[in-house]
């Protein structure tokens, strides 16, 4: 039977999060260097067309607005986009500075770590669970695989700080 140990997974958490965390700080570096850039950045300018009646010129004129409309959509999206992808960030910084500290409280045997710990693999395990009930052949030997680990894990935090006897 695989045996999972409070300093092993202390590693494992410690790992998670510069997993979760090192990704999260680039994209939200990123993200601000977008706003900045967008906030300093001057209104473009629109274009004028004379007011000659030619035919080449109209024709340019509704195809540029139709561009433009088209970019705007386009821009609009993107920029929806970009701002779920700095809140989901925002939320595996989070997570990732948690994962940190709670695989130092466990290599430091603190009790409050252990819970902590709990509070993570819980709802992993249980998400874990659910996805294995709705996907198919390799997603589900996956889920399998992440549940059966968390439920080795909490079974060491269960346990405690003892060592398992062989």
């Amino acid at each position: 039977m695989i045996s999972i140990t409070i300093p092993l997974l202390s590693n494992c958490f410690t790992t998670a999060s510069m997993l979760v965390g090192i990704p999260s700080v680039t994209f939200l570096t990123l993200y601000v260097f977008y706003q900045v850039a967008t906030f300093t950045a001057g209104a473009g300018s629109a274009t004028n067309f004379a007011s000659n009646p030619d035919g080449v010129l109209l024709i340019l004129k509704w195809m540029t607005t139709a561009i433009g409309a088209i970019g705007s959509v386009v821009s609009a999206a993107f920029e929806f986009v970009f701002n779920v992808l700095a809140v989901v960030s925002v939320a595996g910084l989070v997570l990732a500075i948690l994962c940190w500290f709670t695989g130092q409280g466990l290599s430091a045997h603190a009790a409050w770590a252990r819970v902590s710990a709990g509070a993570i693999l819980v709802p992993l395990m249980l998400v874990s669970l659910v996805i294995l009930l709705s996907v198919g052949n390799l997603s589900r030997l996956l889920m399998l695989a992440i549940a059966g680990l968390c439920f080795l894990a909490l079974r060491a935090l269960w346990i405690g700080y003892a060592t398992p006897s062989v």
